[in-house]
């Protein structure tokens, strides 16, 4: 019995009863996700697979990420097959996810809102979305299925357009629900006291406002109340991946089609890789690539998200007073991991950085964390709301059943808030940190040796003709994979 799969239903009551069996014989949902980063570190592929694809097969909220994940770990052991399939099992998730936002969907427990984020289905929207694709292109090349690997690759683009919508899609819906469901709860828990939900916004109003509060969140989550994941203020260089976009390029170029569009880009998104910029000139120069071969190495592990606690001031809480004693907000907050290697190189020449996926993750975090913050704060406020709210009235009530009664509902209340508090530290956790680029002729003896930190660390003999390498190797510590699309 896993909690990931320890999944209760549950009701306003039964959660209290629900969260003391889950800390009983059940893994977590965060004790899975830590396993799997160590054995992704450690090389051991494998091993990493077998738990996420056991709990993949079970279903669930969470079966998108550990499909992500299984998938990416077969795709590092080696094992196209297993890794498109497990692929083409987390897009079935993700299209029902594209007819509406998770936080529209029905949640497992009972005013999932008011708990917290980890209660709805994993979204795997944006760079998840895109690099799903990227990887099934990849391997579907690397099999000689070139028409299934465009497929791939124009789909990875089109979800690259698709990523401002999207985003604001899951604001609106978020921003919806949680006004029904902040009312609905206040009704149903208050016992029939009036608590003002309207007080929620204004909290959070209050908190965006105020200095100190801003410094803290901006101390413990580097996100900034003021600028940071502001959709209106992004640029395309802020959320699209050059690494993508050059990869859809070049395949294009190889196959004949039309890839200026897509290096013309990639030179954009990332104006100070010279390899981008050199492909868009000779493309434009009508240069046919004669065994020409791209290298791409992706190094490291994307960020990983782990649990944060900070206090609420009590000054911003409408309801303070000698009935609150304490108010705390429960956040994801990014943790980077290290690089594989300090520098790429290949025969002498270094490689240049094509796609900064901890960028790309960051700006994805802040546009989550501009919602999560609000949800937070309303969630602390209507909780502290209604044990005020119902504790004044228990104190002042002569009828000791009434007053029994009305102290039964502050203490469970507070316990139904206690148990929501959590952070989602969900995440597709073995994206890349980095990825770099060269591009140079086909050896003369076709052995395509790649060099991290001054060891070669790849050996790959390459068939005469076009040639797209891509190599991953997720920590220092890590065989790395290795991948080869040819063209004859």
């Amino acid at each position: 019995m896993r909690s990931a799969a320890c999944s209760v239903r549950v009701s306003v009551f039964a959660a209290i009863a629900a969260a003391s069996l889950s800390l009983v014989g059940c893994r977590t949902v965060d004790d899975v996700i830590v396993d799997y980063r160590a054995n992704i570190s450690a090389g051991r592929y494998a091993e990493a697979a077998r738990e996420p694809a056991e709990l993949a097969a079970e279903g669930g909220g969470d079966a998108l990420m550990w499909r992500l994940m299984s998938a990416s770990a077969y795709d590092l052991a080696g094992d196209t097959d297993a890794a498109i399939a497990a692929y083409d099992l987390a897009e079935d998730r993700m299209i029902e996810n594209d007819h509406t936002s998770v936080f529209s969907q029905t949640a497992d427990a009972a005013y999932a809102m008011m708990l917290n984020d980890k209660f709805f289905p994993y979204d795997g929207g944006g760079q998840d979305r895109i690099f799903t694709c990227l990887y099934k292109a990849v391997g579907y090349g690397s099999r000689n299925d070139f028409a299934a690997a465009r497929t791939e690759l124009n789909r990875a683009a089109q979800h690259q357009e698709n990523w401002l919508w999207e985003r604001r899609k899951d604001l609106a819906a978020a921003e919806k629900r949680l006004d029904q469901e902040s009312a609905q709860y206040a009704r149903d828990k208050g016992e029939g006291q009036n608590v003002d939900v309207g007080q929620g916004p204004v909290a959070v109003q209050n908190a965006m406002k105020d200095g100190s509060f801003r410094t803290t969140v901006k101390e413990a989550f580097g996100f900034d109340i003021f600028t940071s994941g502001v959709l209106d203020q992004l640029k395309p260089a802020d959320y699209q991946n050059p690494y993508v976009a050059h990869v859809c390029g070049v395949f294009r170029w190889l196959s004949g089609d039309d890839g200026r569009g897509f290096l013309k880009d990639a030179a954009a998104l990332r104006p100070a890789n010279g390899f981008a910029r050199g492909d868009l000139d000779a493309c434009d120069a009508g240069v046919k690539p004669q065994d020409w071969v791209w290298v791409y190495v992706e190094d490291g592990l994307c960020p990983e998200r782990e649990q944060w606690r900070i206090d609420l001031p009590l000054l911003l809480i409408p309801y303070a007073g000698r009935y609150v004693k304490y108010a705390g907000l429960c956040l994801p907050r990014l943790l980077e991991r290290p690089y594989a290697a300090a520098s790429w190189s290949i025969g002498g020449v270094p490689m240049e950085v094509i796609a900064d996926v901890d960028a790309l993750a960051k700006i994805e975090y802040d546009v989550y964390m501009r919602g999560a913050i609000a949800r937070e704060i309303t969630r602390t406020v209507i909780d502290v709301g209604l044990q005020v709210a119902l504790g004044v009235t228990a104190e002042h009530t002569s009828d000791s059943t009434t007053r029994i009664a009305l102290m039964a509902s502050q203490y469970s209340v507070a316990a139904y808030s206690a148990l929501r508090r959590g952070a989602d530290i969900r995440c597709w956790t073995s994206l890349p940190k980095s990825v770099y680029l060269l591009r140079m002729q086909r050896p003369a003896d076709g052995i395509l040796s790649v060099n991290a930190d001054g060891v070669d660390v790849v050996h790959t003999e390459l068939p005469p003709g076009n040639s797209m390498v891509f190599v991953r190797k997720p920590s220092a510590a890590a065989v790395p994979s290795v991948k080869v699309i040819t063209w004859p």
